[in-house]
């Protein structure tokens, strides 16, 4: 298992992949091996059936087939010619069958692979980081990881395809492709060379236009969400003319984006195969002047263009895959969050006493002022802790700090059990055990989605109450403002039988 650092430090790619999914693809790289192969013969076959070659003796149809098969097949009549085809086709679409089956189990099982990482990264990003990056995380797993889960194996597979094929075409047809006129072999050399220079151009161009596109989405998105999520409080403030204004610049922007890159996409896609590869024949043509050796590979070479093409495909699909890429692997590479795993698990047996800050200092990144400064109080069991006061003086940051999620910049918070031990609550705990076992906490904001906000407050504290009876300590930031009244005098009888028990930190307005 490797330590927090080393996965904290992982970054996607094939490597990572294939060796989380290794048996697989292997499985699938030898398939592809195999009906390539088989479809090399086939095209072989068709080759030499049509070329002017073949000449067949004593009914004897072996001279049709690829120089590697003739030694098995010495004698072949027409019967068994036919059915040694239909044989080849028949494992040929067979194992074609299974190697799309399990490409497409490979992309679904990469994508999800890709998706829980990023979300695993997201629950240990430190509380203001992940504030600053919940809309991101979800175009990231909307859209990049299901990017990154088509492609992963597709492109390396599909290029080991076209280039197997392309190789052992070249070396089943060495000595006819060796007799070819002197100006056809430097022509189609040339002629790929160009091709390849075109198609990396070209894709160099739609890589960074990709990362553009996608740069620009994330803005558009994060828009997007804000007006989706709040759509209802928005309507009752009247605002949505300005966020569906605002929508609609973003999305303006983003489409006029795409389409200056239109043209650009479209050339990659007709240049160098729709124009350089199909011009090839007729250009080949016109240089030999007749075809004579040339015509006897024309299929061959036509055959070795098209993988060629396909290669290039591949490279029209990797600006996409590389940009989802780097934006994935830069949000693997954020910081996280310090919960202190190593630290001291509090006994089951011992009960919480007291917890005092001594000159305790605060500020979110996104503020130059200080929300607590030089604070110092002692919350104690037995009574209700009551914290009053307005909006924006440090009460819920308060909790925040209790709970781990955030750490004072100076000062420190102590921690007294029943037994008289002290301990220095965010260097000497652990703080992931310490808020799943030692707090319970409660908000005006809940998980609850069904009934009124009030009805959905009530439910919340009644859940918090039956499940976390193990908790020593109780913090309720506001959590039962929307509460008719008969409910509020029953939620503070209740809160104080409670505090006999455990200490309660109670915030209100």
């Amino acid at each position: 298992m490797p330590s927090p650092k080393e996965k904290q430090n992982q970054k996607i790619d094939f490597w990572t992949l294939y060796e989380k999914f290794k048996f697989k693809v292997i499985r699938h790289f030898l398939l592809t091996t195999i009906w390539t192969i088989i479809s090399v013969f086939l095209l072989l076959i068709i080759d030499n059936f049509i070329s002017e070659d073949a000449k067949i003796t004593n009914d004897n149809y072996s001279s049709l087939l690829p120089e590697v098969l003739q030694g098995h097949f010495s004698s072949l009549t027409k019967e068994n010619f036919v059915l040694l085809g239909v044989v080849l086709v028949f494992f040929y679409a067979i194992f074609f069958y299974f190697s799309n089956l399990w490409e497409e189990e490979l992309r679904v099982q990469g994508g999800h692979y890709v998706k829980n990482q990023l979300l695993d990264k997201f629950r240990q990003l430190p509380f203001e980081e992940k504030e600053k990056r919940n809309k991101e995380i979800n175009i990231l797993v909307e859209f990049d990881s299901g990017e990154i889960g088509y492609t992963w194996e597709h492109l390396p597979n599909h290029v080991y395809h076209s280039l197997l094929t392309i190789i052992l075409l070249i070396s089943m047809r060495w000595e006819k492709f060796s007799k070819m006129d002197s100006k056809g072999i430097f022509f189609s050399c040339f002629w790929l060379l160009l091709i390849n220079i075109v198609s990396f151009f070209f894709t160099r161009l739609v890589l960074r236009n990709e990362k553009k596109h996608k740069k620009e989405l994330t803005k558009e998105w994060a828009v997007i969400n804000k007006e989706t999520e709040k759509a209802n409080l928005i309507e009752g403030m009247g605002l949505t003319p300005q966020y569906r204004d605002k929508q609609r610049k973003a999305s303006q922007k983003n489409e006029k984006l795409l389409l200056s890159f239109n043209r650009t996409k479209s050339l990659n896609k007709t240049i160098p195969i729709y124009w350089l590869a199909e011009m090839f024949p007729y250009l080949l043509l016109f240089i030999v002047g007749k075809f004579s050796k040339t015509k006897r590979n024309l299929l061959s070479m036509w055959w070795i263009f098209e993988n060629f093409q396909e290669i290039f495909k591949c490279f029209w699909e990797y600006g996409e895959y590389a940009s989802s890429l780097s934006r994935v692997n830069y949000f693997l590479s954020l910081s996280e969050k310090d919960d202190n795993l190593q630290g001291k698990i509090l006994p089951e047996k011992v009960t919480i006493k007291t917890i005092n800050f001594e000159k305790v200092s605060f500020k979110y990144q996104s503020s130059s002022e200080w929300i607590l400064e030089n604070y110092t109080h002692s919350f104690t069991k037995g009574e209700i802790n009551h914290l009053f006061g307005e909006n924006g003086i440090g009460k819920s940051t308060i909790l925040y700090l209790i709970l781990g999620l955030v750490k004072p910049h100076k000062g420190q918070i102590i921690i007294v059990d029943s037994q008289g031990e002290s301990y220095n609550l965010h260097t000497d705990i652990n703080l992931k055990y310490w808020r799943e076992t030692n707090t319970a906490y409660c908000s005006h904001d809940n998980l609850i989605t069904e009934g009124s906000t009030g009805q959905r407050q009530l439910a919340n504290l009644s859940q918090l109450f039956a499940t976390k009876t193990q908790a020593d300590i109780f913090l309720l930031d506001e959590a039962d403002n929307a509460l008719d009244q008969e409910k509020k005098k029953e939620f503070e009888n209740n809160l104080e039988n409670l505090a006999r028990n455990k200490l309660v930190i109670y915030v209100k307005h």
